[in-house]
């Protein structure tokens, strides 16, 4: 392949940001909170003002050995229907929920987080660690930035933003926002990636058009949450691991572990990032470097491998003790919060090796990566693993350099791909976001195998082109899916209505199988509405008791038919959510009780 000019590149880069651009900012004020459901939340009912919602809904200070992501009213018993809105006081909070919350379940933890922080006290503890520091801090910055340029207001008073709910929406687009940046310093680590191993400036376009395309990075980029970033900061520790195995630079080596305690520092999912430096340092105390003399290197002795570990282990953990610095305090301080944080993670995410987990993962992998450029990704790494086995004694320097980054990027992605499996039972749609590393080793394994193996020049080109444009069919749904929330006329209103003409013919009672809030109910009627949820132990469908049952329509699990029919839905995005709603004869309604 003929060289492109380093001014070459950047013009292809710079275009490469341009269109991931255009894939990751359109829609991004979707689904934010927003006074036009006063309507169907309050009825005929006169519609209470901020300070009202606050007074009724009561004080809700938290508990020092809680974490922030925690409800301080959970609902404890689950054996029997409990009714959500049974007095004014239920009603206040599920306002409140409507009022300040996004249509994505996890985006207002970021901000309930940096509201209970007081800096003026010195109190900078998140109490929230499941996102780390690297995006709780960045945020709050870019709001008191923001709110400093009049692009936001920051007011202490809730109650402000009770009445106006779009004032507090502009924090969810400031948080994006942030995604967004991630997103396209992913573009380029993914084209230098892609370029490093296959020298070729046209594969590395391709891999970045794949990745900017992919379901689960649009829907990521649109998103107030830390999974893309963690993913970004994985490949630029492999990229600096790479350097600083071709270079032998102590800096790139001390960059690299940096990286890899940023990417935990950011989110802790992406913890297999560390694996990045067992390979980087058994490599480069294995083969010799230019920069060191030959009389001095060593020759991969253990203690050598030992130290060069532990220094990089340090290094890592120094950076995500600095970013995260009440993760250590707290160890002493306040273990309770910690314990807190724990235990809420594991309630949601069970290790379960079963038989359905397997296929279900497969399934979401396809849905985040598209299913064309998964298989093949999946295809092409099996292919190049027997191709770096047989050509493991070869020693020109770009043959090195490839087996060298590709071994670097396949190590930790294979392990998020383990941990991702032993997880995935059971879990809905969007739990696909952890998959993302993974997804972005295919796209590169697909990329990197045809300019391995497709010589004729023609045939690379098509093959990109059929990768790209079929992650880009995928990908444009959930560009369009927040475009459409981002409209007036979103999928919960036109639920809400649905809802509403149920109760205009005579329903009372109505079954969520979560709290009501944005995300779980479009909204109803919290004053002619009895709204139950049911206990746990409550089956599929229709619930007893109830003349209707409604709840987000989730990706069922297990093995699903591919290839029938082109993809028209967005299981993994929250955005253009399509809701189940069962009506049907109420067989009766004994055993309900108030949540009070």
């Amino acid at each position: 392949m003929p060289r492109v000019s380093p001014s070459n590149q950047l013009v292809v880069v710079l275009a490469l940001l341009a269109v991931g651009a255009g894939f990751f900012v359109p829609g991004i004020n979707w689904g934010l909170p927003s006074r036009r459901v006063d309507s169907f939340l309050f009825g005929q009912h006169s519609v209470w003002s901020g300070r009202e919602i606050l007074q009724l809904a009561g004080p809700d200070d938290p508990s020092p050995g809680r974490a922030a992501d925690i409800s301080a009213r959970p609902i404890e018993r689950r054996d029997q229907p409990v009714v959500l809105n049974a007095t004014d006081q239920d009603r206040a909070r599920i306002v409140r929920r409507y009022r300040l919350m996004s249509y994505q379940p996890d985006e207002f933890e970021t901000f309930k987080s940096l509201a209970e922080m007081k800096p003026s006290r010195g109190g900078l503890d998140p109490r929230m660690y499941k996102y780390g520091g690297l995006w709780m801090y960045p945020v709050g910055a870019m709001l008191k930035l923001a709110g400093a340029a009049g692009l936001v207001r920051l007011d202490p008073d809730q109650a402000y933003y009770l009445d106006h709910p779009e004032a507090f929406g502009r924090f969810y687009v400031v948080a994006r926002l942030y995604s967004v940046l991630w997103g396209l310093i992913g573009i380029v680590a993914v084209f230098v990636v892609v370029r490093r191993i296959t020298g070729e400036v046209t594969a590395g376009a391709a891999g970045a058009l794949c990745f900017m395309m992919m379901p689960v990075v649009v829907n990521a980029a649109h998103e107030a949450k830390p999974h893309l970033a963690g993913a970004v900061l994985m490949l630029l520790a492999v990229i600096a691991a790479s350097r600083f195995l071709e270079g032998g630079r102590r800096g790139e080596g001390i960059l690299a572990a940096a990286l890899c305690g940023a990417g935990v520092g950011m989110v802790p999912s992406v913890l297999p990032v560390v694996l990045v430096l067992p390979p980087m340092v058994i490599f480069s105390v294995a083969q010799p470097r230019a920069a060191v003399p030959q009389s001095t290197q060593p020759r991969g002795e253990v203690p050598h491998i030992v130290l060069g570990m532990g220094g990089a282990l340090l290094v890592a953990t120094l950076v995500y003790c600095i970013t995260n610095p009440y993760v250590p305090i707290n160890l002493f301080r306040n273990p309770a919060v910690l314990r807190s944080n724990f235990a809420n993670s594991a309630a949601f995410y069970r290790a379960e090796w079963t038989g359905a987990g397997v296929p279900h993962a497969l399934l979401l992998v396809g849905e985040g990566a598209s299913f064309v450029l998964a298989t093949a990704g999946l295809g092409a790494m099996l292919a190049l693993a027997a191709r770096a086995v047989r050509r493991r004694h070869a020693t020109p320097e770009q043959e090195k350099r490839r087996r060298a980054t590709g071994l670097l990027l396949a190590v930790p992605s294979l392990a998020v791909a383990g941990q991702f499996i032993l997880f995935a039972a059971g879990q809905p749609a969007d739990y696909a976001r952890f998959a993302l590393p993974f997804d972005i080793f295919l796209a590169v394994e697909a990329v990197v195998a045809t300019a391995t193996f497709v010589r004729p020049r023609a045939g690379r080109a098509a093959c990109y082109a059929v990768l790209v444009l079929t992650t880009a069919y995928m990908g444009s749904l959930y560009t369009r899916a927040f475009l459409r929330d981002a409209s007036r006329r979103t999928t919960r209103i036109a639920a809400a209505d649905r809802i509403q003409n149920l109760l205009d013919a005579g329903n009372r009672v109505l079954a969520t199988r979560q709290e009501p809030a944005p995300w779980s109910l479009p909204p109803a009627n919290l004053f002619r509405w009895r709204m139950i949820l049911p206990p746990r132990t409550a089956g599929g469908g229709a619930i007893s008791g109830a003349d209707v049952t409604v709840g987000p329509a989730e990706l069922p699990p297990g093995p699903q038919p591919v290839g029938v029919k082109l993809p028209t839905s967005t299981p993994v995005s929250w955005a253009s959510k399509r809701f189940q709603i069962e009506a049907g004869h109420r067989p009766g309604s004994a055993g309900l009780r108030s949540r009070r």
